[in-house]
């Protein structure tokens, strides 16, 4: 940043920054959360020409930042991932890593200087808590439990598993749920086990996720169209398109970084203990491919895609020899995605992938995830619906599809 521009902190200390930034071994983190520009003197700072007319002191404190990451302490990292795999091998975890399919922001509603969040470990680098990965897993894993229960409500279902008295738990479940198998109630129970209850600690630990290597930031913008009436808490002020809109601007990880991630376990790794460690990082895996972590995921963020699981979640998923299919032509991961949401969480879940979809160039795998959406559509009703038919990433799927040649059913 232009050294005209005031940081409000000491003068002492606005220098050394000034000095070093240029340096390497920088801590962007420190610097999003202690060295933004005062960005409440931008008018006046435009008045006195030190700033152009478009600029924007908060863009500028956030590109600081991003400057920063590329030069951040590569060594630092590497030590710091030693130190993390020792912990979380010591608690009977095997890391794995994804990658992430576009860019990926987390923290982006904690309060800051800069009025967007973003979260950054201590040593400068982002990370997504053990806290975000473990409800990740837990909301995917509940998923699963409600589509073996035949359950619609995801906030009822949550309520039962919480239950601390298990024998309460089992009447209400028998109650609610009658006539199910065994294994439909065991998958309940071992929900139970992996995640604990509201007083009661669950079996897994979900370690903090943390870049594989020195990860790049990248700026990205919202643009709300309507400023006046969003900002209006009396309701009064009708969104018009006399408004201006107001780039928002903030920090995203870029797409395709590498992050690592661990399940470990509480107390003896016996062999029902691995089924259920397995089961968790299993639920993980495909929480992040499917749910998405971080903010903004229903506008494609967020997302990540494997790169290397753990030898033992792979044996685990392995078929048996004699039930071993004829090879296929792979899906892509995006046909995946679409194909795997629930029955009942298609309505509320499928639009967040249209904006991946758009992205992809013209050709094979555009044309069968846009199948993979008519398939999902059908299933749930949503092409008998004009509600659903007038949405435009529907219009666009179902255009492509009569454009390539394949019939709207249901439309």
């Amino acid at each position: 940043m232009d050294g005209r521009i005031p940081i409000p902190i000491p003068k002492p200390s606005a220098e050394a920054l000034r000095t070093h930034k240029d340096k390497p071994q920088q801590n962007p983190g420190l610097i999003f959360d202690r060295f933004a520009p005062g960005w409440w003197k931008e008018s006046e700072l435009k008045r006195s020409s030190v700033l152009k007319k478009d600029d924007s002191l908060k863009k500028l404190g956030l590109d600081a930042v991003r400057k920063a990451a590329e030069k951040a302490d590569g060594k630092l990292l590497q030590a710091w991932n030693a130190r993390w795999e020792a912990s979380v091998r010591a608690a009977g975890a095997a890391p794995f890593e994804l990658r992430t399919d576009w860019r990926f922001v987390a923290g982006l509603g904690r309060k800051g200087p800069l009025e967007v969040g973003f979260t950054f470990h201590r040593y400068g680098f982002p990370i997504l808590p053990g806290s975000s990965v473990k409800g990740i897993a837990r909301t995917r894993g509940l998923i699963q439990v409600a589509d073996k229960l035949g359950e619609t409500s995801l906030t009822e279902l949550d309520n039962l598993l919480s239950l601390d008295d298990e024998a309460v738990f089992r009447e209400r479940l028998a109650e609610r749920y009658p006539n199910r198998t065994r294994d439909d109630y065991a998958i309940a129970e071992q929900f139970r086990t992996i995640f604990g209850t509201v007083g009661v600690a669950g079996k897994c630990v979900f370690f903090d996720a943390i870049p594989a290597s020195p990860p790049h930031l990248e700026l990205d913008i919202m643009n709300p169209h309507f400023p006046d009436y969003y900002q209006d808490k009396s309701g009064k002020t009708p969104p018009t398109d006399s408004q201006s809109p107001r780039p928002v601007y903030f920090l995203t990880v870029a797409p395709g970084t590498e992050s690592r991630f661990a399940v470990g376990w509480r107390g003896t790794l016996d062999e029902e203990a691995r089924s259920l460690q397995k089961l968790a990082q299993d639920w993980l895996i495909r929480g992040l491919e499917e749910l998405g972590a971080g903010a903004k995921t229903s506008a494609g963020y967020g997302y990540f895609l494997t790169t290397a699981v753990p030898e033992e979640i792979t044996r685990a998923a392995e078929i048996p020899p004699e039930r071993t299919a004829p090879a296929e032509a792979p899906e892509s991961d995006l046909v995946r995605r679409i194909r795997s949401i629930p029955h009942s969480q298609v309505k509320g879940s499928i639009g967040n992938l249209a904006d991946q979809w758009r992205r992809l160039p013209d050709g094979a795998e555009k044309l069968e995830a846009a199948q993979a959406f008519r398939e999902q559509m059908e299933k749930v009703g949503i092409l008998k619906d004009r509600k659903w038919l007038g949405k435009d990433w529907v219009v666009e799927v179902l255009g492509y599809l009569q454009a390539h040649g394949t019939s709207n059913a249901g439309g």
